[in-house]
C-alpha cells in the first residue's frame, strides 16, 4: 500500500478538483507544533490535501480539503475542527468530503466559518461545474499511483528526508519563504554528494523540489518587486535583498558578524552564488506573476520522467506550459542558481533542458 493510500478516492476527487480550478494541489501536508521544545518535530495533524491558488501579485489563497470516510464526528463539528485548523496554519477556508450528505441546515452554517460541507456525490457534481472532464484521470497530477512513485523516490533515499519535508510541509504553508529557501539551499548543499544526474530518480528528485523553490520564489518574486525601484543603483539593490533574504536589518548584521569571526578563522561565506542569486532576482522581477505556473510544470516533469510518458497528459502539460511564456527561462535560471549555490553536478542542468525540449 503507498503512503496516500488511506482515503484514496476522496483525495484523487480533491487533487482532481484542483486541477479543474487551476489550483495547485499539495498532498498530505503536515501540521507541526507552533513551539520547538524538543529534539524532535511534534506533528498535531496533516491537511490531505492542500490547494494553492496564486491571487494576482505573489499571494497564495491557501484551501484545505479534508476527506474523511468514517462518522466519527457530527458534519457540523468537522466543520468547526476544519475551521480551527485553516487559522491554526493560516489557510483561507476549507472543503470537507464527508462519507455521508450532510443536512442543509449543518451545510449552511458551516459556510459561516468558511467551511463547505460535502459528500463524494455533491463534490463531483460542483467540480462539473468548472470542467466537465471532472473526475478524469487526465494530467499527470491526477492520479494517486503517481504521487506514490515520487514518494518512492524519497522513501528509497534516506538522504532526502529534509527535503521531502521541506518541498511537501515548509514551502505551501510559510509565511517566510526566505527563510525557507535559505533552508532549501542549506538541505540541498548537505546533501549534493548523493545526487546522480545519470539516474532518472534523482533528476525527477529534483525536478520535485523545483517546484517547491518556485512556491517560494512566487512569494519571494512579489516582495522583491516591492522594494526594487528602477532608478536605484545595482549596490542599493543588493543591499535591499541582502536584508530580506536573511530576514531584515538585524538578523543580517547578526550573520555577518558570525561570518566575520569565522574568516578570521578561516572558513564562512557570503550567501552562497550571490552574484548568480542577485541576478535571478533582477530576472524574476521583471514578470513575477510567471513564477507560479513553474511550480506544476517541474512537478509533471518530475511525474513524467519516472511515470512514463502519456500523450494525452503530455498535451495538457504542453499547454500549461506554452501559455506561460517565461516558464523556460525561469527553469533553467532556477536550475543555474541551484546548481551553482549547492555545489550538485552540473549534468543536472542539460538533463532538465532535454525534458523541457521534450514537451
Amino acid at each position: 500500500m503507498g503512503k496516500y493510500d488511506k482515503d484514496r478516492h476522496q483525495k484523487e476527487l480533491a487533487i482532481r478538483y484542483c486541477m479543474a480550478r487551476g489550483v495547485t494541489p499539495c498532498l498530505e501536508v503536515l501540521v507541526p507544533s507552533a513551539s520547538d521544545l524538543s529534539d524532535i518535530v511534534e506533528t498535531l495533524t496533516d491537511i490531505d490535501v492542500l490547494g494553492l491558488e496564486f491571487i494576482v501579485d505573489g499571494g497564495f489563497r491557501r484551501t484545505i480539503f479534508d476527506c474523511k470516510t468514517t462518522n466519527k464526528m457530527s458534519p457540523i463539528n468537522r466543520a468547526f475542527w476544519a475551521a480551527g485548523l485553516a487559522t491554526y496554519t493560516g489557510c483561507d477556508d476549507a472543503v470537507v468530503i464527508l462519507k455521508n450528505r450532510a443536512v442543509y441546515n449543518h451545510r449552511i452554517s458551516a459556510l459561516q466559518i468558511c467551511v463547505d460541507l460535502h459528500d463524494a456525490l455533491s463534490f463531483e457534481d460542483l467540480g462539473r461545474t468548472f470542467d466537465q472532464e471532472f473526475g478524469k484521470d487526465n494530467s499527470y497530477q491526477s492520479s494517486i499511483d503517481r504521487w506514490n512513485a515520487i514518494h518512492e523516490i524519497y522513501r528509497s533515499n534516506s538522504w532526502s528526508d529534509g527535503l521531502y519535508a521541506l518541498g511537501r510541509n515548509l514551502a505551501p504553508v510559510t509565511h517566510e519563504p526566505w527563510r525557507v529557501f535559505r533552508r532549501a539551499v542549506a538541505d540541498m548543499r548537505n546533501v549534493r554528494g548523493q545526487f546522480d544526474p545519470a539516474k532518472d530518480a534523482h533528476v525527477a528528485l529534483f525536478l520535485d523540489v523545483l517546484s517547491a523553490v518556485f512556491m517560494l520564489w512566487s512569494s519571494l518574486g512579489r516582495d522583491i518587486r516591492r522594494f526594487y525601484d528602477p532608478k536605484m543603483t545595482k549596490d542599493e539593490f543588493e543591499k535591499a535583498l541582502r536584508y530580506y533574504i536573511w530576514g531584515g536589518r538585524e538578523a543580517y548584521q547578526i550573520r555577518k558578524e558570525i561570518r566575520q569571526r569565522a574568516e578570521a578563522a578561516g572558513s564562512g561565506q557570503e550567501f552562497p552564488a550571490w552574484d548568480k542569486l542577485v541576478a535571478l532576482a533582477g530576472l524574476v522581477v521583471t514578470a513575477p506573476q510567471e513564477v507560479f505556473g513553474c511550480v506544476s510544470v517541474c512537478r509533471d516533469l518530475a511525474i513524467r520522467l519516472v511515470c512514463g510518458k502519456n500523450e494525452d497528459h503530455d498535451k495538457r502539460l504542453s499547454a500549461s506550459f506554452t501559455s506561460n511564456r517565461r516558464a523556460r527561462q525561469f527553469v533553467m535560471a532556477i536550475v543555474d542558481y541551484m546548481i551553482a549555490a549547492t555545489g550538485i553536478p552540473k549534468d543536472f542542468s542539460a538533463r532538465v533542458h532535454n525534458q523541457l525540449s521534450g514537451l
